[in-house]
C-alpha cells in the first residue's frame, strides 16, 4: 500500500470515528458513492475499512435519527450487513422511517436475511408483512418482497404464490417474474404459464420476460426444427424445463449421444449457451464434469456424417477449446461447405488454433484467406471475422493477404484490412498503398470496423475540429492538409500550414485554424513552439473572420464553421493579444462573435492583476451601443464589474448615462464597491430615485440597499 493510499484510509477512518453525525453520514456517503462505482470495473478504495463502516453504521442506528443519518447507515448494511444486523434493522422497520429510510431499510434487510444460515424470523416475519399489507401501494409492496425473493426457503415460493394471485395485475406480473427462475419454475411452471397466459398483450417489459422464460431456451441453431422421434422430443423438454438435476442430465446425454444429428446440435447448443444447461441445472459443477465428452462428441459431428450439426460442433469447440489438431477437420470442412454460419463458425475455432500454435498451419492460413476473396461469400461477418483472425494470429505475417485485400478486394474488405494492417505496425510497412486505397474512398470510409474510422487511422487525426469531414477539393490543399495531419512536424508541416493559411478558401483557412489552436493538432506534434511561426499569419486570419462584415447573402448571426474555427484559435492567443481581443469586442462581426470575445475576456480578467485599459475601453463601448443586444450590453457591465483593480469605474459612470434602466442599474451596481461608492453617491441617489420599483432589474433592489445602509 502507497503512503497516499496508507493517508486517505488513516483520514477516512478518523471520519468515521468521528463524535460528529454530520462527519460519520458524509464518510458513510462517500463509501457508498465509491461503491457505486465498482460497476465500472473500479475498486472501491475504502473497501479495506468495510469493517469499520459497518460498525460506524451500527453505531448511527443505535442512535436518534439526525438528518439523513439513518438513510446513510442503512445504504452502508445494504452492501456489508451481516446476520447479526436483522434486529438492528428490524427496529428501524418498526420505528416508521420515512421513504427514504423505509427503502434503505428493506435493501439493508434482504442482505441481512441472505446472510445468515437461517434468516432472522422476526425480521422476515416484518418484511412478510409489507408483502402482505394490501393497504399499501404496489411499489411498497414490490420493494419488500424485493428483500425476500433471493432467499431459497418454501415459505418465500409460498409467499410468491399468494403475491401471484392478487388483483393487482402488477404484483402478479412481479410474482410470476421471481416464480420463472429455472429452479422455480420447476414447481410453478404451469401457475406461471396460467398467469402469462391472462395478461393483456401489453402488459410490459415485465411479463414478456416472463412470457419468454416459460417458453424456454430450445437451442441456438435449430429453432424451427421439430425433433420426429418421441423420445428425443421428451428429452428436450425435460432438458428445457427439468424437474431434477438428474432428469436433466439424463436428458441431456440422450440428445448428446443420439444418432439424430439435429438432437445432438440441440443438445450442444445447450452446453454452450449460457441460457442452456448450467443456467437449468441447481448445481452447475456437475455440467463441468460433462465437457469431455461434450467436446469429444463435436468433434465426432466434424470427422462424421453429421453434416448439419457441424455449425453446433464449431460453436462449441470455439477458440477456447480449440486444439492444434483441429486444423485438419477446419481445413476439411472449409474445402466442403457452402454455409456462412459453418464457416463463420468454423473461423472462430481457427482462431483459438492459430493463436496457440508456435508454427502457424500454413494450410489453415491460406483457407482463411481464400474466404477473404471467394466472391460467393460476399462482404460478410465471416470475410471480417478471417481478416481479423489473420491479422491478430499472425500479426505482420497476415501482411501478404491483406495487402492482397486492398488491391483485390471489395472497399468493405479493403477498410478492414486496413484498420487490421494499421493494428499490427502496418502503417510504417505499407504506407503508400494504403494511403493510395484511403484516397480512393473519398470523403468517408467504405465501413468503420469496431468504431474506427481507417481513414483518420492511416493520415491521422484531427481531420480538424469544426470542418469535419469536409475534404479540400483543391489537390494542392489536400495534400498541404494531408500534411498536417500526419504525426511529425518539421519545414514541410509548417509549409502545408501556411499554403491552407495564405489560401484563401475559406474551408482550408478553417481547418488551418483548427489544427493551429487544437490541443490534438500542432502543440501534440510538436509542443507549444509548433505555434510560433505561423502565429502572425493566425492573427490575420482571425481578424479577418471576426472582423469583416459578411460578404453579401451570408448570414450575420449564426455557429458558421469559419467563426468557431477563429474564434477558438482567439481563446488561444486572448491573454497576449490584447488589442486584438479588444478589437474583437468592440467590432465583432455579429452577435455570436462578440459574445465568444467576452467570453475571452472573462478568462483574461481571470488570470490578471489589473484590468487592460483597451480592454475597459472596448467593453465600455459595448455597454453604452444602443446597437448592441441589451444583454451583451449589460454582460460588458458585469465583466467590469468583476474586473481586477479600478481601471472600470470611469466606464462604469459613463455608462450610468444610457437611456435603458437595466443599463444603468447594471453599471450602477459595479460602482457598489466601498472606496468608490461616496465618490458617485450623489449620481447614484439620483438615479435610483428615478428608477422604477416594480419589475426593476435585481440590480436596482440591491443597489438601493447599499446605499441606504451605508448611510446608517
Amino acid at each position: 500500500m502507497s503512503d497516499g493510499e496508507r493517508s486517505r484510509l488513516g483520514e477516512f477512518s478518523a471520519r468515521l470515528e468521528s463524535d460528529d453525525v454530520d462527519v460519520v453520514r458524509e464518510a458513510l456517503d462517500d463509501y457508498q458513492s465509491a461503491q457505486a462505482d465498482t460497476r465500472w470495473g473500479v475498486d472501491n478504495p475504502y473497501w479495506p475499512l468495510a469493517g469499520e463502516v459497518r460498525f460506524a453504521a451500527r453505531d448511527l442506528l443505535a442512535q436518534p435519527p439526525s438528518g439523513r443519518s439513518h438513510a446513510s447507515a442503512l445504504t452502508a448494511l445494504w452492501h456489508l450487513a451481516e446476520a447479526e444486523d436483522a434486529d438492528l434493522i428490524a427496529d428501524v422497520l418498526e420505528g416508521a422511517p420515512d421513504d427514504e429510510g423505509r427503502e434503505m431499510a428493506l435493501l439493508a434487510a434482504g442482505t441481512a436475511l441472505a446472510a445468515g444460515e437461517e434468516p432472522n424470523r422476526r425480521l422476515l416475519a416484518l418484511v412478510t408483512a409489507r408483502v402482505l399489507d394490501e393497504g399499501l401501494d404496489v411499489r411498497d409492496r414490490r420493494d419488500a418482497m424485493s428483500a425476500l425473493d433471493d432467499l431459497d426457503l418454501p415459505e418465500i415460493d409460498d409467499l410468491l404464490v399468494r403475491l401471484s394471485e392478487s388483483p393487482e395485475l402488477d404484483l402478479q406480473v412481479y410474482a410470476a417474474g421471481c416464480l420463472a427462475t429455472p429452479l422455480r419454475l420447476r414447481a410453478h411452471r404451469d401457475r406461471v404459464r396460467r398467469l402469462a397466459e391472462s395478461w393483456p398483450e401489453d402488459a410490459g417489459g415485465e411479463a414478456a420476460h416472463v412470457r419468454e422464460a416459460i417458453k424456454g431456451f430450445h437451442s441456438t441453431y435449430w429453432k424451427d426444427f421439430e425433433l420426429g422421434d418421441p423420445v428425443l422430443r421428451k428429452a428436450h423438454d425435460e432438458l428445457m424445463f427439468p424437474l431434477s438435476d438428474d432428469g436433466c442430465l439424463k436428458a441431456f446425454a440422450t440428445l448428446l449421444r443420439s444418432a439424430d444429428p439435429v438432437a445432438v446440435g440441440i443438445a450442444l447448443d445447450h452446453y454452450e449457451s449460457w441460457e442452456g444447461l448450467r443456467r437449468v441445472l441447481e448445481d452447475e459443477e456437475r455440467a463441468e464434469a460433462c465437457l469431455p465428452e461434450v467436446l469429444a462428441r463435436a468433434r465426432e459431428v466434424l470427422r462424421g456424417p453429421m453434416t448439419p450439426a457441424e455449425v453446433s460442433a464449431l460453436n462449441m469447440i470455439g477458440a477456447q477449446h480449440a486444439e492444434p489438431g483441429d486444423a485438419d477437420l477446419l481445413v476439411d470442412i472449409l474445402r466442403r461447405t457452402d454455409s456462412d454460419a459453418v464457416r463463420r463458425e468454423a473461423v472462430w475455432v481457427a482462431y483459438g488454433v492459430l493463436d496457440e500454435a508456435e508454427v502457424k498451419d500454413h494450410r489453415l492460413v491460406a483457407a482463411l484467406g481464400d474466404l477473404v476473396f471467394d466472391p460467393s461469400v460476399g462482404f460478410s461477418l465471416t470475410q471480417e471475422t478471417a481478416i481479423r483472425v489473420l491479422a491478430e494470429s499472425l500479426g505482420a505475417g497476415a501482411d501478404d493477404i491483406l495487402l492482397r485485400a486492398l488491391r483485390e478486394g471489395e472497399p468493405k474488405v479493403q477498410a478492414h484490412a486496413s484498420y487490421f494492417l494499421v493494428r499490427t505496425g502496418g502503417l510504417d510497412r505499407h504506407r503508400a498503398i494504403l494511403e493510395e486505397v484511403a484516397e480512393s474512398w473519398g470523403d468517408r470510409p467504405p465501413q468503420r470496423p469496431w468504431g474506427q474510422d481507417p481513414i483518420e487511422l492511416i493520415f491521422g487525426r484531427p481531420h480538424s475540429v469544426h470542418w469535419e469531414g469536409h475534404r479540400l477539393a483543391d489537390p494542392v490543399l489536400y495534400r498541404a492538409h494531408r500534411r498536417l495531419r500526419a504525426p511529425t512536424v518539421d519545414e514541410s508541416y509548417h509549409q502545408a500550414l501556411r499554403t491552407l493559411l495564405e489560401s484563401g478558401d475559406e474551408a482550408a483557412v478553417g481547418i488551418a485554424l483548427d489544427h493551429w489552436w487544437s490541443p490534438d493538432g500542432a502543440v501534440k506534434r510538436g509542443g507549444e513552439e509548433a505555434r510560433e511561426p505561423e502565429r502572425a499569419l493566425v492573427l490575420d486570419r482571425i481578424r479577418e473572420v471576426t472582423l469583416q462584415p459578411p460578404s453579401s447573402g451570408e448570414p450575420s448571426d449564426g455557429y458558421e464553421a469559419k467563426y468557431l474555427s477563429a474564434l477558438s484559435a482567439l481563446d488561444v492567443v486572448a491573454a497576449q493579444e490584447l488589442t486584438l481581443l479588444a478589437e474583437v469586442v468592440e467590432v465583432g462581426t455579429n452577435d455570436h462573435v462578440r459574445s465568444r470575445a467576452l467570453d475571452a475576456v472573462e478568462a483574461v480578467f481571470r488570470d490578471a492583476e489589473e484590468a487592460d485599459l483597451r480592454l475597459v475601453e472596448a467593453l465600455g463601448h459595448v455597454a453604452c451601443d444602443e446597437k448592441v443586444p441589451l444583454h451583451d450590453r449589460v454582460r460588458a457591465l458585469e465583466l467590469l464589474d468583476e474586473s481586477p483593480g479600478t481601471n472600470s469605474v470611469d466606464a462604469l459612470v459613463r455608462a450610468t448615462r444610457c437611456a435603458e434602466v437595466e443599463v444603468q442599474a447594471a453599471a450602477a451596481w459595479g460602482l457598489m464597491w466601498e472606496e468608490v461608492i461616496e465618490d458617485h453617491r450623489a449620481m447614484l441617489e439620483e438615479l435610483s430615485a428615478n428608477w422604477p420599483v416594480k419589475d426593476a432589474p435585481w440590480e436596482v433592489t440591491r443597489v438601493r440597499a447599499m446605499l441606504n445602509a451605508a448611510k446608517e
